[in-house]
């Protein structure tokens, strides 16, 4: 409920082991939605996405395995969104939807 401050993503971003697991399930995913149809742009959504590890892990996932996705970054820290913003200018992030709530 609360918003959570700098240090505390700090915390969460420094566990490379979980991210890479999240990374990981979503290429698994993307596969197997790409063989039900080639075309498919998957929706992906992340609820909390805190200042976005796991955007750039679907981002990643979606490069390794040659899928176009789209995702729905869904944040209500307002600190995280600016810097959210800032990582879809500065990284390219052009198939990447912030909706701060």
């Amino acid at each position: 409920m609360d918003n959570l401050e700098s240090q505390t993503y700090d915390v969460f971003e420094k566990d490379p082991v979980k991210y890479d697991l999240y990374e990981n399930a979503m290429e698994r995913a993307f596969f197997g939605k790409k063989k039900s149809n080639e075309n498919t742009v998957i929706r992906v959504a992340v609820l909390g996405a805190g200042r976005g590890p796991l955007v750039a892990a679907a981002l990643r996932a979606s490069v390794s395995t040659n899928t176009k996705i789209q995702i729905l970054a869904i944040e209500k820290n307002k600190n995280a969104v600016i810097t959210l913003k800032n990582r879809i200018k500065d990284e390219n992030w052009d198939n990447v939807t912030i909706i701060s709530t």
